[in-house]
């Protein structure tokens, strides 16, 4: 401790300091990249990351021994300034003002006109030393102030269903389905980054409720409506049945957080007798919350679980509070990013990394089932789409490929996949890219896996490989290179890699205790394989489909699915939400097992009630960032499922292809300006609080609003338009207030659809893959009643070039008051561009009459040489 006092005084002599006079505090001092405040239990550190991003930390002594994995692009300090008085300091950045008070110790946060975002609340930072097996850390919490009117959203993907996480509790970890990002988006106007490794709670539930456990349950209660591998099946699961008692001091809406302790197959939990959570599958994450409504006095409850599961049950009464909470840190440490959504997110990529390109092809239709059983399986299946003029560009092969080599092992059985670079040739012959299943857990007694174990590649005691150790890192792709890559595979489909069901709980790493970097496993998987790839060629774009995400793992290529979920209507609703808060948690690239990974086995090609949601969920998934279809042991193909439902999957696949223009364009711009695809409506109308509320409602880029079916047998759907805009049905070109809900066609071929005015989206010709488009035949349709601009971004389709500059940009402006398009100058160039090609302008005229118009368009061709060029229309 004298060393350290002596260190800051030194700092305190060499660069100046101001002393506080409150209670308090007892010394500020200014450093080069910021402020630290020395309070009676440690010391607070401002760290200005750029002009609207401040990192706090807090801790006894500034140690920082633990590697930095988010924020990892290297900085220049921004410019601030810090004033004092008597009663408080404050750090000011062009777009974010930080005030520290002097008497308690605790932050606000202020945007670039002074508008209060955030605060601390008084007194609640706890910093708390401990240790876990011997080495040093500390139990950290930060209370923080929310408002009634507040909507908060993000912290990964998780199958609860809530939309505005506000006020619910949660339970940070990483297992099949659920995917643990410590990261908040507020429609306030910030977004915030809690910096943590470990296990963390969320508006942690600390009243216990106590669980007794029944001798004998009665017959009926062992039975659940499971998904299974065989479909829905009414099965005995050898449940246990806990009874409990409860009282809540006042009448009012609690949250109650259910933990089976472990992965279960059935969330159920009733109240005095009214059921609030009840899911079944044959795997679900080991916590899940609900609100519900209460009056003061006692309750009873009733829990069903598996027979293995340990439950515990708690509950929280909600307050204008957040809470952050992380038992095994290094220090308290949390980013506040002040902003628009886009500005929020682009700060917080650009310091975790960008999301690259992905190649083209990576945006078409993505054809995957459990399982394809060999070479000739997957080249007969794609010749199959290509003479049923059904759209793809990526075939994918599940696991078990490996057959006798072992399990898990990258290398193809050479009985079903005798030549595996011939098949591969043959599948991009037909302009097919292949993608494969890899796993992080080779069998240990395999060849591979007796090499990995002689050379401690694996965590002890564990079945995974120990990715924290960087030599693992380059074994492991060695390993992809030589069996995988170097016979043309394309892209990766990396299984299980949280690792499976929390797995780094409890045990020891090459870094330490796992429990230190519980949430952090996949980060590393993924960039095992993108630096890699990346250091054997540049010409080839890493493609990455994985199912756990950690902030900074969009740097590395990586798309996110919703992991093995069932079928029904109840659980596709529950991705939509599930893929809203991820995309607001900062990563771009996300899909989901389209219809649903376990199906109602055999009867799902002619029951019309599974070919409804199906359908549904295909046409939402068509306004994914990623496009896949997926089932466990199922023939996926959509010919599969007779004529009507192959038709009306070719309509939606017609349509994602015509939009490939507008979707390639809107990637360029997650590349380069930190945008988001799939919008939650918190990103484009935060100050529209009933557009805040809708959980199955997006954009889809700037333009495009989606609202999917959620619900069976219907053919008209409600959508709400955002106030502030006039919005064109892009169906039948009827425009639209917005401010109001209405009732829309939703026929079964067609998804809800809405364009705002005020838009330019570019659209091409059917295409039966991304890169059959060689003339460049494209339309321009203009949605008028507000000016619009688009920029139309085009490259080789695969490389690494373009970040050499190796792309074309062109940049499309419409007057509505004059009624012109400019066609501006294109910028740039790239090998194979076409220097001419014919446009067709279409333009949807806004006459309104009442609250719809009548529908017309206005078509016009226009040569375009390059040069800029204005259009009076």
């Amino acid at each position: 401790m004298q060393r350290y006092f002596f260190s800051v005084l030194l700092c305190f002599c060499s660069l100046g300091t101001l002393t506080a006079t409150a209670d308090v505090a007892t010394t500020l001092i200014r450093h080069a990249d910021g402020i630290s405040i020395d309070l009676p239990q440690g010391t607070l550190y401002l760290k200005p990351l750029n002009d609207n991003t401040v990192r706090v930390t807090f801790s006894e002594q500034e140690t920082h021994l633990r590697p930095e994995w988010v924020l990892t692009t290297p900085i220049k300090t921004p410019t601030f300034t810090v004033k004092q008085n008597r009663r408080q300091a404050t750090l000011t950045l062009k777009n974010l003002k930080v005030e520290a008070n002097l008497g308690t110790g605790h932050l606000a946060f202020f945007d670039g006109r002074g508008r209060l975002l955030l605060s601390e609340k008084p007194g609640s930072r706890v910093f708390k030393p401990t240790t876990l097996q011997g080495e040093p850390c500390a139990f950290v919490e930060q209370t923080f102030v929310s408002p009634p009117d507040e909507h908060l959203f993000g912290l990964g993907q998780f199958q609860d269903g809530h939309f505005n996480i506000r006020t619910i509790s949660r339970r940070l970890t990483q297992v099949n389905s659920q995917i643990a990002i410590p990261f908040l988006l507020s429609s306030k106007g910030y977004g915030m980054l809690w910096h943590q490794y470990g296990l963390t709670d969320y508006n942690p539930a600390d009243e216990a409720i106590a669980l007794t456990k029944r001798q004998k349950a009665m017959e009926n209660e062992q039975l659940a409506d499971v998904t299974t591998t065989a479909g829905t099946r009414r099965v005995a699961q050898n449940q246990s049945v806990y009874d409990g008692r409860f009282s809540v001091p006042a009448d009012g809406t609690y949250t109650i957080f259910l933990d089976l302790g472990s992965m279960g197959n059935r969330h159920y939990l009733s109240v005095d007798g009214q059921v609030i959570i009840d899911q079944s599958n044959m795997w679900l994450p080991p916590t899940v919350s609900q609100a519900i409504a209460l009056k003061a006095g006692e309750h009873t409850v009733e829990v069903l679980c598996k027979a293995d599961n340990t439950p515990t049950l708690s509950w929280r009464q909600p307050t204008d509070h957040i809470t952050f909470r992380s038992p095994h840190a290094e220090r308290l440490d949390y980013v506040v990013f002040a902003g628009s959504a886009d500005e929020v997110i682009g700060s917080y990529r650009h310091l975790s990394g960008e999301a690259p390109m992905f190649p083209k092809w990576a945006y078409g239709f993505w054809q995957c089932r459990e399982r394809y059983t060999s070479a000739n399986h997957l080249v007969e299946t794609a010749k199959q789409f290509r003479e049923r003029k059904l759209p793809m560009d990526v075939i994918v092969q599940d696991w078990q490929y490996w057959g006798q080599n072992g399990w898990g092992v990258p290398q193809f059985d050479a009985r079903n996949y005798p030549d595996p670079k011939a098949f591969i040739e043959e599948l991009h012959a037909m302009d097919v890219h292949f993608n494969i299943s890899i796993w992080s857990n080779p069998d240990q007694n395999s060849t591979i896996g007796k090499t990995y174990v002689a050379n401690k590649r694996f965590i002890p005691g564990t079945k995974w490989l120990d990715y924290f150790n960087p030599v693992t890192r380059t074994d492991y792709w060695n390993t992809l290179k030589t069996n995988m890559f170097d016979n043309g595979v394309d892209s990766w489909w990396m299984d299980a890699v949280e690792p499976e069901n929390d797995a780094l709980h409890g045990v020891t790493t090459h870094l330490g205790p796992g429990d230190f970097y519980r949430l952090t496993y996949p980060l590393l998987v993924s960039q095992s394989v993108y630096e890699g790839q990346r250091s054997v060629t540049n010409d080839k774009r890493v493609c990455i489909l994985t199912r756990s995400a950690y902030p900074g793992q969009q740097r590395y290529g990586v798309i996110n699915w919703s992991g093995d979920v069932g079928w029904n209507w109840d659980t596709y609703k529950r991705q939509v939400v599930a893929g809203l808060n991820f995309t607001a948690s900062g990563f771009p690239y996300w899909t989901t097992d389209i219809g649903g990974f376990f199906r109602p086995g055999g009867s799902q090609y002619n029951d019309p009630k599974y070919h409804d949601i199906l359908t549904r969920w295909f046409q939402w998934g068509t306004f994914n960032p990623i496009f896949r279809m997926h089932g466990y042991q199922t023939e996926t193909e959509p010919w599969k499922y007779g004529e009507t439902v192959e038709n009306n999957l070719r309509t939606m696949l017609n349509l994602r292809y015509r939009l490939m223009p507008y979707i390639y364009s809107e990637a360029w711009k997650i590349t380069n300006e930190g945008s988001t695809l799939m919008r939650p409506f918190v990103m484009d109308f935060a100050n529209d609080p009933k557009a805040l509320e809708q959980a199955y409602e997006y954009m889809f880029g700037p333009s495009l609003l989606v609202a999917p079916v959620v619900e069976p047998g219907v053919t008209t759907w409600p959508v709400y338009l955002p106030a502030g805009h006039e919005w064109y049905d892009f169906q039948t070109g009827l425009i639209r207030q917005g401010g109001s809900t209405y009732m829309t066609d939703a026929p079964k071929n067609m998804i809800p659809l809405y364009v705002k005015a005020g838009s330019i989206i570019p659209m091409g010709p059917v295409m039966q893959h991304t890169g059959e488009n060689k003339t460049g035949e494209l339309e321009i349709h203009i949605y008028s009643g507000a000016d619009a601009s688009f920029t139309l971004y085009e490259d080789e389709g695969d490389s690494y070039r373009y970040e050499q500059g190796a792309y074309s940009t062109i940049p499309f402006a419409w007057n509505d008051k004059e009624q012109t398009l400019t066609i501006g100058k294109r910028q740039s160039s790239y090998p194979g561009m076409l220097v001419e090609r014919e446009l067709t302008i279409v333009l949807h005229p806004c006459k309104t009459k009442g609250r719809e118009s009548e529908v017309f368009t206005l078509q016009i061709q226009q040569r375009y040489t390059g040069d800029a060029v204005t259009l009076s229309l």
